[in-house]
């Protein structure tokens, strides 16, 4: 990405139009950070965590990438692995690959991916498996769309690790009925929120 700003100028012969600088303003290329490997991954208790890792480049040339964020692989939960690249102005760019680590290996063969609709209202969900025991759901809450990841390892029981969403944390669990019927039960603290219910049928 190149950002810059032109500006005119009364004299045409000491107009300045190069790769670093556009009339009067400084040219910048901002990093693009590539990551190696998913967006998102799982893993089962006691694994071993290997980072693929990530690259990045500024027009075009490699640049350095830091990493921040660990995976603990003895406690299941939610981490994030974050990579950041500095261009030579200074300016960040970043991205983040998703962590999960499960309790236990899932059920062989369990798969609840769909497109759900919201019971008693019309909004409808996508539900996507990502990882082993891991999918996103693009919209959990209905009329205010959030979205969210969850566990389930034997297409029965939900969980929703903690998470950051942009209306704060989120955490939860719920169930998968035989019918399609999903329940989830969740906690938005930041916006005064326990125990909401909310019920999503497969279609």
């Amino acid at each position: 990405m190149v950002l810059f700003a032109a500006t005119s100028c009364n004299k045409k012969d000491n107009f300045i139009a190069n790769d670093n600088q556009v009339g009067s303003s400084k040219v910048t290329y901002f990093a693009l950070v590539t990551m190696k490997g998913e967006e998102y991954m799982s893993l089962v208790q006691g694994d071993t965590y290997t980072d693929p890792g990530a690259t990045a480049t500024e027009k075009g040339a490699p640049i350095s990438v830091t990493t921040s964020g660990k995976v603990n692989t003895s406690q299941p939960g939610l981490y994030t692995v974050t990579y950041t690249a500095i261009n030579k102005d200074g300016f960040a760019a970043t991205a983040s690959r998703t962590v999960v680590v499960l309790s236990a290996h899932e059920v062989p063969g369990v798969d609840v991916s769909g497109t759900y609709k919201y019971v008693g209202g019309d909004y409808k969900a996508t539900v996507t498996k990502v990882a082993e025991g891991l999918y996103t759901m693009d919209n959990f809450y209905g009329a205010t769309t959030i979205a969210c990841v969850f566990t389930t390892l034997d297409g029965a029981t939900i969980e929703i690790p903690e998470q950051s969403t942009g209306y704060g944390p989120v955490y939860g669990a719920g169930t998968l009925s035989l019918t399609g019927k999903m329940t989830i039960k969740f906690d938005l603290p930041k916006q005064g929120i326990a125990n909401r219910v909310r019920n999503w049928q497969l279609q």
